[in-house]
C-alpha cells in the first residue's frame, strides 16, 4: 500500500492512538509527519502500550487570553482571561480487542464526562463504538476545541451542529481499499439525542429537547462517507458526506409557557481536504473546505405585540426553511513546530431576517515542545443579529501523560 493508505488505516484502525505527543493537533486524514527517532521512544510519559503503567492517564489545560473590540458597544470591549477548559482522561486497552476511554472536562467548578466510550475492533476492517463520544461528522466535529487548528470551531459547524455534539449511543464504522491508492469509510451512528447543549446564533430565547423514551425510528442518526486517494508523490485528495438527523424533538418557551412538538431537523455536510508534506515530512500543507444544509424545523421566533412577556398576547412560530453555509481554511507548516493559517466561515441563519453571519480567523502556532504550544489569533466576526468584532487572542495548551482521542479519518 502506499504511504498515505497506510497512514489513513492507522488512523482508522488504530485512531485512538492518535495523541497529542509531537504536534498532533491537526485535522485527522491529512499528512502526518512522523517523530524524529529521539522523541518517538520512551520520554518517561506512560502510552497505550507502555508496560510500565496501565491504564495511562493524563490533563490538558487550555487557556486563552484576549482582547475584543466591539464595533458599536464599545462599552463591552475589553481584556479577558480564562482556563477554557480543563481537561482529564484515561485510556487502556481492556483486551486484544477491546480498547476504552474517558474524558472529562470542567470549565468552572463541575466536571462533566465529555466522552466515555468503548471501541471493538475484533471485527476485520469493522469497529463498532459504545458510550458517549462525539459525532462523526466531517472533519471537526470528532475532535473537541483544543485540538483545532483554530482558536474556535468553524463558525458555520458552531451554527447549525453546535459548538460540541456528543451522544450517548453505538457507531459501526467500516473501511475497505480501493486498488493499491485509495480507501474508503462509511460509519453509521445511532443515539438517545444529539441536540447541541446551547445554541451559538439562538434565534429566540427557547428550550429543545428530545424524548427520554422513543420509537426506533425516533432515534437521532449520524451518518458518513468518505475516502480518499494519493495524489502524486506527495499529495492526498479526501472527498466526504455527512448527515445528522433529529426526526423528533419538542420546543419550550418557558416564560410565555409556549412550545411545539413533533419536530424534526436534518443537516447534510460535504467536505474536501487536500494535503501535501515535503520529502523529510516536516514541511506540509493542507487546504480543505466544508458546505452544509441545514434543513427542516431548525429556527424559532416570539410575537410579542405589547412587548411585555407572560401576557398571553404571545405567539411562537417555527420556521421551516434550508439555510446553507460553508466554511474553507488553507494551513502552513514550514517546520515541525510552527505553523500559520486562515480561515474563513459564513452561514446563513433560519431566522425571520434572513441574517447572515460570517468570520475570518488568521493564526500562527509556535509548539514549544511536544508538549505544550502557543497560538496567536486575530479574528474579525460580521453578524446581522449582533455587534460586530475584531478579537486579538494569545492560546496556551499544555499537555501532561499520553494524551488522547477516539478520531478516525
Amino acid at each position: 500500500m502506499q504511504r498515505f493508505l497506510s497512514v489513513s488505516l492507522f488512523l482508522s484502525l488504530s485512531a485512538p492512538l492518535v495523541a497529542a505527543q509531537g504536534p498532533a493537533f491537526q485535522t485527522p486524514g491529512t499528512p502526518v509527519f512522523p517523530m524524529k527517532p529521539a522523541e518517538s521512544g520512551d520520554s518517561g510519559q506512560a502510552d497505550r502500550f507502555a508496560s510500565v503503567f496501565n491504564p495511562a492517564f493524563s490533563f490538558l489545560v487550555d487557556t486563552v487570553a484576549d482582547y475584543v473590540d466591539f464595533d458599536q458597544n464599545s462599552d463591552d470591549s475589553g481584556f479577558n482571561a480564562e482556563m477554557r477548559t480543563l481537561e482529564m482522561a484515561a485510556q487502556a486497552w481492556m483486551d486484544p480487542d477491546a480498547w476504552a476511554y474517558f474524558v472529562g472536562a470542567t470549565e468552572g467548578e463541575e466536571v462533566a464526562i465529555e466522552e466515555a466510550a468503548i471501541h471493538y475492533t475484533g471485527l476485520g476492517n469493522s469497529t463498532i463504538r459504545a458510550g458517549r463520544f462525539f459525532i462523526d461528522f466531517g472533519k471537526q466535529m470528532q475532535i473537541h476545541t483544543h485540538e483545532l487548528r483554530t482558536l474556535e470551531r468553524p463558525l458555520v459547524l458552531r451554527a447549525y451542529l453546535g459548538e460540541e455534539v456528543k451522544g450517548d449511543g453505538v457507531q459501526w464504522d467500516h473501511w475497505m481499499p480501493v486498488g493499491d491508492e485509495a480507501a474508503v469509510r462509511w460509519s453509521l451512528g445511532v443515539f438517545a439525542s444529539l441536540l447541541p447543549e446551547e445554541s451559538e446564533f439562538p434565534t429566540a430565547e427557547v428550550v429543545t429537547e428530545v424524548a427520554e423514551r422513543k420509537d426506533a425510528g425516533d432515534m437521532n442518526f449520524t451518518a458518513r462517507l468518505t475516502g480518499f486517494t494519493d495524489v502524486g508523490e506527495s499529495g492526498m485528495f479526501q472527498l466526504g458526506a455527512s448527515a445528522r438527523a433529529i426526526p423528533d424533538y419538542d420546543v419550550l418557551d418557558e416564560v410565555n409557557t409556549l412550545g411545539e412538538s413533533g419536530l424534526d431537523s436534518t443537516v447534510f455536510g460535504v467536505d474536501v481536504t487536500y494535503g501535501w508534506s515535503g520529502e523529510t515530512g516536516e514541511e506540509r500543507l493542507t487546504l480543505g473546505a466544508e458546505a452544509l444544509i441545514s434543513t427542516g424545523d431548525n429556527g424559532f421566533s416570539i410575537d410579542d405585540p405589547d412587548t411585555t412577556p407572560g401576557t398571553g398576547d404571545e405567539t411562537l412560530t417555527v420556521l421551516d426553511d434550508s439555510v446553507f453555509g460553508y466554511y474553507a481554511f488553507a494551513d502552513y507548516a514550514w517546520s515541525r513546530y510552527q505553523s500559520a493559517g486562515a480561515q474563513f466561515s459564513s452561514a446563513e441563519l433560519p431566522d425571520a431576517g434572513n441574517s447572515d453571519v460570517s468570520e475570518i480567523e488568521l493564526y500562527y502556532t509556535r509548539w514549544l515542545s511536544e508538549f505544550h504550544r502557543l497560538r496567536f489569533v486575530v479574528a474579525s466576526t460580521e453578524d446581522d443579529t449582533s455587534d460586530d468584532a475584531l478579537r486579538f487572542a494569545v492560546q496556551y495548551t499544555g499537555i501532561v501523560g499520553a494524551h488522547g482521542h477516539g478520531i478516525n479519518w
